[in-house]
């Protein structure tokens, strides 16, 4: 899915003080399939532009269309039904539910349909080296495991577009490069675009396209 954006900004209220400009007047075109990686300073905005790319967080003003389609002239429901069928996350932290087992954790996105995505979800836990976790619970996995479980979850709605906003930065070297490399997998297989937030310049460098911002803009 290509995504477009036209004079996007964001500001956040505060009381008894100015407004806070997070995001000012920011354009930029995704193709569809390419790998992007957002770049810049903590408080640079990144993680507010995927959150409203990703459709979680209204812009103050300006558009962002995906597939030619103007998304925030929907209403709450047609964003989720938006985010549902295209769109899948991945934190820097993982929020599994910790009363949910692995497998039931991965199924949270589809519970509706959970019966015929069973198998599917058994998949890509087995894809991502988890499948014998899968009656486990979050607590009994180690960090890059429960990283590994939120991967899962967020590829089982097959969407065209996945985000990740720092998806390595709790984890170690080796653990953060097998995460990378299940990003990147999953990305070309399915032909998904993927946007990441990231401080770290290799995994950037791995990207089709770097896109670096500074103070609420892409310079």
């Amino acid at each position: 899915m290509n995504i477009r954006v036209e004079n996007l900004n964001k500001n956040y209220k505060k009381k008894d003080s100015p407004d806070v400009k997070v995001l000012k007047n920011v354009n930029l075109e995704i193709i569809s399939g390419q790998k992007i990686a957002l770049t810049g300073p903590s408080g640079a905005g990144k993680s507010t532009l995927i959150h409203i790319l990703g459709l979680m967080d209204r812009p103050t003003s300006g558009k962002v269309y995906i597939d030619d389609v103007d998304c925030f002239e929907g209403d709450d429901k047609y964003l989720c039904i938006m985010r549902k069928k295209n769109i899948g996350f991945v934190f820097q932290f993982h929020y599994l539910m910790p009363d949910f087992t692995v497998l039931e954790n991965i199924l949270l996105p589809v519970w509706g349909e959970k019966n015929i995505k069973f198998k599917q979800a058994q998949n890509i836990l087995e894809k991502v080296g988890l499948l014998h976790w899968q009656d486990h619970f979050p607590n009994e996995l180690s960090g890059g495991e429960q990283q590994r479980a939120a991967l899962a979850r967020a590829l089982i709605n097959n969407p065209q577009i996945i985000f990740a906003d720092e998806p390595t930065g709790n984890l170690d070297r080796v653990t953060g490069c097998e995460i990378e490399k299940l990003l990147f997998e999953s990305s070309s297989q399915t032909g998904s675009t993927l946007v990441l937030v990231t401080h770290n310049d290799d995994l950037a460098s791995k990207t089709d396209k770097v896109i670096k911002m500074t103070d609420g803009k892409i310079v």
